[in-house]
C-alpha cells in the first residue's frame, strides 16, 4: 500500500481537531470503504459506510496541503491516491454486480454500462471502464484486492482490463501470466507497466497485433482542406514506422525554429532574453517548420540524393532472429523483447526487420542488464556512436521521476571524469540539463546489476 497510514477513528478524522496537518487520517476512511466491498452486504449497513466515509472525505477535503513539509506532503499525496484506489475498487465492485445480475433491466436499463452511465451521469467510455474493470476483478480477485489494498492504480487497472477483454488471448496463458503483470503493475512506473503489458499482449496475440500493424499501413492517408474562414486544415493518418520517421524530421526542423527564434530574442535583448520572449509560440513554430519541410524537399534538385534520415529501430537478438525464422516468441518473455524505436515507439517486428534488410538500421548489440557494448575510443566526451549507445536504449533521463526525452539529454558520467569514471557506455547515462546540473551538487546516479537505476541524495539517502 502506498504511504503509511495510522488507525484512527472516522470520528476523529471527521473532526480533524487532533491533527490539523493531515497527516495519517486515511487509513480509518479506507478500512470502512473497504468494508463496504462485501459480496452481499445488508443495505442499511452499506449505506452507514458510505455515510460515515463521505463525512470523513468531506474533513479530508478540508486539510491544506500547503501547510504540510516535503516528507509531509508526500505522505498525504501517496495516501490521498490510495484512497482513491480503494474507492474507485469500490464503485467498480458495484459496476460488477449490476453486470452480473442487472437488477435495472425492469427500468430500461439493459445493460450494465447503460445503467452505471446514466445513475453516476458518467461518459460512454468511462462507464465502460469501469465494467469492464468490473470483469477483469470478478475473473482475477488478486488484481481487486491489490486495488482495494491501494496497492495498484486506476490506471493499470483499466489498462490490463482491456487486454484481459482480448477474446484471442487463450484464456491459459491469461491465467498463467497475469502474476506477473500484477507485479509488473505493482512495482513499476506507469509508462514502463503500460510498455510490459502492451508488449505481452503482442505476444500473447500475434494474429492480433499483425492485423492491426496491416490496418495501419492500409488506412495511411494525408489530406489538406481549405476552410471556409480562410487558411488551411491537414489531417491524416500514417503507418507506425513512416510516422515515427516522420517525426524524427519534423522534429529537426522545430527545433531549427527555436533556434531561429532564440536567436533573435538574444539579438534584442542580450544576456536578459527568457524563453518567454520568443516571438513566436511552440504552435506557430511547428506550423511553420512543417511548411520549411515543404519548401526544402521543393528545392531538392532532380534526380539528386536526398538527405537521409538517422531513425534508429532497436529489435533484441533473440526477437530478430525468431521473426526471420518465423518463429512465435513466448509471452513469458515480454519483459526482454525489445521491438522499438529509440524514442519508445513500440512497433511491429516486420518493421523493424524489413527495416534492418534495406539497411535502415543500426544494429545495436547490449548485454543482459541493458547496457550497450563499448563502441569507439576513450574520450573525455560522449560523441558520435558511443554517444548514442548511452543513449539508444533508454527514452528518457534517467532521474527518478523524470519524463524529460533523450532527445533534450545530456551523456553524462556515472563515474565522473575527475573520479577516472571511463568514457564507455556502461558508465553513461542520460540526464536533463536540469538534473545534470543537480548531480554535481552531490548527487548520485547509477545502475544496479539487474539493470535498475538509483538516485541518492548528498546524504546518503536513495530518492525513491
Amino acid at each position: 500500500m502506498m504511504g503509511s497510514m495510522s488507525s484512527v477513528g472516522v470520528d476523529e478524522i471527521a473532526g480533524a481537531g487532533g491533527d490539523p496537518a493531515g497527516v495519517g487520517r486515511l487509513e480509518a476512511i479506507r478500512l470502512r470503504l473497504v468494508e463496504s466491498i462485501d459480496a452481499d452486504p445488508p443495505a442499511d449497513r452499506a449505506r452507514g459506510v458510505a455515510a460515515r466515509a463521505s463525512t470523513a472525505l468531506a474533513a479530508v477535503s478540508e486539510v491544506d496541503p500547503s501547510q504540510l513539509d516535503a516528507a509531509d506532503l508526500r505522505a498525504w499525496l501517496e495516501d490521498v491516491e490510495a484512497l482513491r484506489r480503494t474507492v474507485d475498487a469500490a464503485a467498480v465492485t458495484a459496476a460488477g454486480v449490476i453486470d452480473r445480475s442487472n437488477p435495472f433491466r425492469t427500468q430500461g436499463s439493459f445493460s450494465a454500462k447503460t445503467a452505471v452511465k446514466h445513475m453516476c451521469q458518467l461518459s460512454g467510455p468511462e462507464a465502460h471502464r469501469r465494467v469492464q474493470t468490473a470483469r477483469l476483478h470478478h475473473h482475477r480477485p488478486e488484481w481487486a484486492d491489490a486495488q482495494t489494498d491501494g496497492r495498484v492504480g486506476v490506471a493499470q487497472s483499466e489498462l490490463m482490463a482491456r487486454i484481459a477483454a482480448n477474446p484471442r488471448i487463450p484464456a491459459a496463458v491469461l491465467e498463467r501470466d497475469a502474476p506477473s503483470l500484477l507485479d509488473d503493475a505493482i512495482s513499476q512506473p506507469f509508462d514502463e507497466f503500460e510498455r510490459r503489458a502492451r508488449t505481452w499482449e503482442a505476444l500473447a496475440d500475434p494474429d492480433g497485433d499483425l492485423a492491426r500493424h496491416e490496418r495501419l499501413h492500409a488506412n495511411r492517408d494525408v489530406t489538406m482542406r481549405p476552410r471556409p474562414e480562410g487558411g488551411w486544415t491537414l489531417s491524416g493518418n500514417l503507418a507506425e514506422l513512416s510516422g515515427c520517421e516522420f517525426n524524427e524530421i519534423f522534429s529537426w526542423f522545430v527545433e531549427a525554429e527555436w533556434h531561429a527564434d532564440w536567436a533573435e530574442a538574444r539579438h534584442r535583448l542580450g544576456d536578459t532574453a527568457t524563453t518567454a520572449e520568443l516571438p513566436r509560440t511552440e504552435a506557430q513554430r511547428r506550423a511553420d517548420a512543417f511548411v520549411a519541410m515543404a519548401r526544402a524537399a521543393a528545392a531538392t534538385p532532380p534526380g539528386s540524393q536526398a538527405p537521409r534520415s538517422t531513425l534508429n529501430v532497436l529489435i533484441d537478438h533473440e526477437s530478430f532472429e525468431a521473426h526471420l525464422r518465423g518463429e512465435t516468441i513466448d509471452p513469458r518473455r515480454y519483459r526482454d523483447v525489445v521491438v522499438r524505436t529509440h524514442t519508445g515507439r513500440r512497433l511491429h517486428p516486420d518493421d523493424a526487420v524489413n527495416a534492418a534488410l534495406i539497411g535502415h538500421v543500426r544494429r545495436v548489440v547490449y548485454d543482459g542488464t541493458g547496457t550497450v557494448i563499448d563502441l569507439g575510443r576513450r574520450q573525455r566526451l560522449f560523441r558520435g556512436s558511443s554517444r548514442d549507445a548511452v543513449m539508444l536504449l533508454l527514452t528518457t533521463c534517467v532521474w527518478i521521476g523524470c519524463d524529460r526525452p533523450t532527445a533534450w539529454c545530456d551523456a553524462d558520467h556515472s563515474l565522473g571524469w575527475k573520479a577516472h569514471g571511463p568514457t564507455v557506455p556502461r558508465n553513461g547515462q542520460p540526464l536533463c540539463h536540469g538534473h545534470h546540473t543537480l548531480k554535481e551538487q552531490g548527487f548520485q546516479v547509477y545502475r544496479d546489476d539487474h539493470g535498475e537505476w538509483h538516485v541518492i541524495d548528498p546524504h546518503g539517502n536513495e530518492i525513491s
